[in-house]
């Protein structure tokens, strides 16, 4: 319930800082309200498990009067729309709603004081937000390994479908993945694909994501009828290819997307089959022929070793660690050897270090689960031991479909949108982000996965039974909506929702009499996408051909389009009051004029267009969005997007994704975004560099196609200037170069003293020049740059290094790795780079190195034989490399060289 007093009061907040003009008289009402509200909420975000029962018959009322607030605040915000005479009628009665919702509040929360709940001045009780280390991620360890050796000879052998069938919150998918994973099983296939069955499922989504896996999918395969798809997936999978479909849940889904697969015996194929399902009738289907493995509850000592490694901590010992060992024992009954069950309880343990604590826990145990496990309420535990501040950032992930890997930028920014990260210590938005993200992975509540760079989070997901949990505990505090099919007109919906994420299509006009606050799509805004896609290419092929039927086709191109017109005016006319639009996945197309009237929603902090496509000029009205944070105008490459130069009124903005193609008549001034934190597809041609000086926030900057003295007025004499002033700035990236003048982009290089992060996509010349690279350096990928000098010597010397990635970096035939080179260095990734030979590794190179990826480097002859005496390694992966290079591997030396690693 706090989460929702929490949301009314940042709105409030927002209302007294951002939108004075707007409040003539009442501000003192609001803030009246804001006072009480917050009253209340030091009440609710310290409601143990005890007290919630307790207080349970005023959560209604609460609820009640909360969503009363808000409405209050929607309603007033109107009054920017109507005449004079009615805006006083608003204000007044407005003034009289805010007097009976601030009598409600006290009466509350006396009753809340009445019944023993205490005010605790300052602080956070016993939730203080932990400071995590930054690099920390989550394992599972469920003492699979005898099961998955045993799988992995089974998946070996001449089974086509392997079937893994047990409960949910049994491990199913952690056993796939150990499979998927083992050594064994990627060097003897040629082809790997992990696909998660989403539902609502589609047949060709899955083919289409297999392919995707197999990195063979192309733009061409999306015209492919369903029964062509599956004979190209068909003759494809006859060679060695090793397939994961997780979570099959009905023989019915099975049955639709088996003819794409080898799997009868007359064929000759050598690919594999791996299914997890909960629905023993389906695994126990396709395993005819195959072959069936149940899941089996774990041990009592794997379930002490699992909950151990999550729980204990490095300080536990003596007298401490006698005790949790003794309540890890009483609290593991009440499991019953589940995994899920058990990786829960220990992420509410690994937040409380005293034994106090622990037993406290153990007591909720006790009095709200039977002795047979109920997943359910020890999921619910979990949710309510979470700290106020991370129970919205929890439920915002409801929102996503099922399987999504969300990404963990674009998620901050939502958050940031949204208001519901709090920064009272002066931290950065995206540490108190990732913070909270940590926090949320550390209780096991969230999984994490890493990106490339400088090993900090790229995407996230939830695991299934965290899902259903989110999703109950999102309907519960009305947090969120996903309209599902069938549905009427129009949809029923309750009043109080603020935030609706449309996952399929659903007619836009079926939303009505919403305040919503949050519009997300992950679906076709209109289903008549694919032909609007289609039609568009017909019509360029019989033009070209000097036929006049392009005129008809065009027309029926124009009818479908005009649909767009209309979807999209009805969005822009009927939630006003929306803060976030995302049409990233909504697949629309659409000409300037379509958004003309977006900017009537003036009170939009995030709008993505990423993906849509758009053949003409912006609206000017998208200037009207002063108020933006976060703006993603990564549309289409087919057509160059002409863009009025508004941007610049835009002086609330962070992060901004320009278009990758703009046309050649823009050209914006974005001197005044000085709160510009990220800044993507910059390009001199169409922006000016010198403007890039005034964004003294600015982090990140992403630079594509031009990038030349011919476009601007940098002089690079005895006394040039400063590209980038920003003492923040921390990441460059160069890609896809059209024109790109070196010694602009060295000089750019050379100044930007404090990045720690530098991608070049791009020639840079025959060598690296060892002064172009300052030392703070900590990840670089270098791609398609073909040095023909090596670059290892120069590369070696920077002294922070942690992270390499050369791709296409190199034309010569020989890699050395000198003495003392790479000092700290951690992860390196070799790819495609075809025609070195020898890799030489002296000794005491690279001693920190943990992490080997060599890929598709054919010529290798060997691996160096340094690499024996680094003894940190501890993966190393070979693929797309040849038979003979893998075989080496196996036995005499070349085995020697890397027994010591754990692959």
């Amino acid at each position: 319930m706090a989460v929702s007093v929490f949301s009314v009061i940042r709105k409030i907040e927002d209302l007294l800082m951002e939108e004075p003009e707007v409040l003539k008289g009442i501000r003192e009402d609001f803030d009246r309200m804001g006072r009480a509200l917050r009253l209340m909420k030091s009440f609710l975000i310290r409601i143990d498990l005890r007290n919630k029962f307790t207080i349970r018959f005023w959560l209604a009322e609460i609820k009640d009067v909360v969503y009363d607030a808000e409405d209050v605040i929607h309603t007033f915000l109107r009054k920017t729309t109507v005449c004079f005479l009615e805006e006083r009628r608003i204000i007044r009665k407005t003034k009289s709603k805010i007097s009976e919702i601030i009598d409600k509040i006290t009466y509350l929360t006396r009753k809340l004081e009445g019944i023993g709940v205490e005010e605790s001045i300052g602080g956070e009780s016993l939730h203080q937000r932990q400071q995590l280390s930054h690099y920390y991620q989550y394992h599972p360890i469920v003492g699979m390994d005898r099961q998955t050796d045993h799988l992995v000879s089974t998946l070996l052998q001449d089974y086509r479908v392997i079937s893994i069938c047990g409960m949910v919150g049994s491990g199913k998918t952690t056993l796939a993945k150990a499979v998927y994973n083992h050594e064994r099983v990627r060097n003897n296939f040629v082809g790997h694909a992990w696909v998660y069955v989403s539902y609502p499922w589609k047949r060709n989504k899955i083919w289409e994501d297999i392919f995707y896996g197999l990195g063979i999918f192309g733009g061409k395969d999306s015209k492919y009828s369903d029964e062509e798809l599956a004979k190209k997936l068909y003759k494809f999978l006859e060679d060695n290819k090793c397939i994961v479909l997780d979570d099959i849940r009905t023989v019915e889904v099975w049955d639709s997307i088996k003819p794409a697969f080898p799997i009868n015996c007359e064929t000759q194929s050598l690919s594999k089959i791996l299914i997890t399902s909960s629905n023993r009738q389906l695994s126990a289907y396709p395993a005819l022929g195959g072959y069936l493995y149940e899941m089996q509850g774990l041990s009592e000592e794997q379930s002490f070793n699992v909950l151990r490694n999550i729980a204990f901590s490095e300080t536990d010992f003596g007298e401490q660690y006698s005790a949790k060992n003794k309540l890890a024992a009483e609290i593991l009954r009440y499991c019953r050897g589940l995994p899920s069950a058990i990786v829960v309880i220990g992420g509410m343990l690994a937040t409380k270090r005293s034994i106090e604590e622990w037993e406290m826990l153990l007591n909720h145990v006790k009095s709200n689960l039977s002795s047979i496990l109920f997943l359910p309420a020890i999921l619910a535990l979990a949710y309510d031991d979470l700290p106020y501040h991370l129970k919205p950032c929890f439920l915002y992930l409801s929102q996503f479909p099922e399987g999504y890997m969300i990404s963990i930028g674009k998620l901050i920014q939502l958050w940031v949108a949204e208001g519901i990260l709090s920064n009272d210590k002066g931290e950065s938005i995206e540490d108190i982000a990732e913070s909270n993200i940590i926090e949320l992975a550390k209780r096991c509540m969230v999984q994490v996965r890493e990106g490339e760079v400088n090993m900090k989070f790229k995407t996230c997901y939830l695991h299934d039974v965290y899902r259903d949990l989110c999703l109950s505990k999102a309907s519960q505090e009305e947090f969120a909506f996903i309209p599902e099919k069938p549905f009427s007109l129009p949809y029923m919906i309750s009043r109080r929702v603020r935030r609706v994420a449309m996952h399929e299509y659903i007619p836009i006009q079926s939303l009505r009499n919403l305040k919503l606050m949050s519009l997300l799509f992950f679906n076709e805004l209109y289903p008549e996408e694919s032909s609007i896609s289609s039609s568009l290419k017909e019509t360029a092929e019989i033009y070209l051909r000097e036929d006049k039927r392009w005129i008809s086709m065009l027309w029926i191109l124009f009818k479908l389009m005009w649909r767009f017109r209309r979807i999209l005016n009805y969005l822009f006319n009927n939630f006003k009051l929306l803060r976030i639009l995302d049409l990233e996945g909504a697949e629309i197309y659409m000409e300037g004029e379509f958004l003309r009237d977006i900017g009537k929603l003036i009170r939009l902090r995030y709008l993505s267009l990423k993906g849509t496509t758009s053949f003409s000029k912006l609206s000017q009205s998208i200037g009207n969005l002063k108020r933006l944070q976060t703006l993603d105008l990564r549309m289409n490459e087919e057509f160059p997007v002409q863009i009025p130069n508004v941007i610049c009124k835009m002086e609330m903005l962070m992060y901004l994704y320009l278009p990758m193609v703009c046309d050649r008549k823009t050209k914006l001034r974005l001197n005044t975004l000085r709160k510009l934190r990220t800044l993507v597809n910059f390009n001199s041609k169409n922006f000016y560099v010198e403007d890039l000086g005034c964004m003294t926030n600015l982090m990140e900057l992403g630079i594509t196609r031009f990038f030349c003295r011919d476009d601007c007025e940098v002089n690079l004499g005895s006394n040039p200037p400063v590209i980038i002033a920003s003492e923040h700035f921390r990441s460059l990236s160069v890609s896809r170069p059209e024109n790109i003048d070196f010694n602009l982009l060295a000089y750019l290089i050379s100044t930007c003293v404090h990045i720690s992060e530098l991608s070049l996509t791009c020639s840079i010349g025959e060598s690296l020049p060892e002064y172009q690279f300052p030392y703070q350096i900590t990840f670089m990928s270098l791609s398609e740059t073909e040095l023909s000098t090596d670059p290892m010597p120069t590369l070696g010397k920077l002294p922070n290094l942690k992270i390499l990635k050369l791709q296409k970096a190199f034309i010569g035939e020989e890699f050395h790795c000198s003495t003392e080179g790479f000092p700290e260095l951690y992860s390196l990734k070799l790819s495609s780079i075809s025609t070195v030979k020898r890799w030489i590794v002296d000794k005491s190179s690279m001693p920190k190195l943990r992490h080997l990826e060599i890929t598709d480097c054919k010529s290798l002859e060997m691996l160096p034989v340094g690499l024996m005496f680094i003894t940190t390694l501890e993966e190393l992966k070979i693929e797309l490399m040849p038979k003979a290079f893998k075989d080496r591997l196996c036995e005499g030396d070349e085995f020697n060289k890397i027994k010591h690693i754990d692959r």
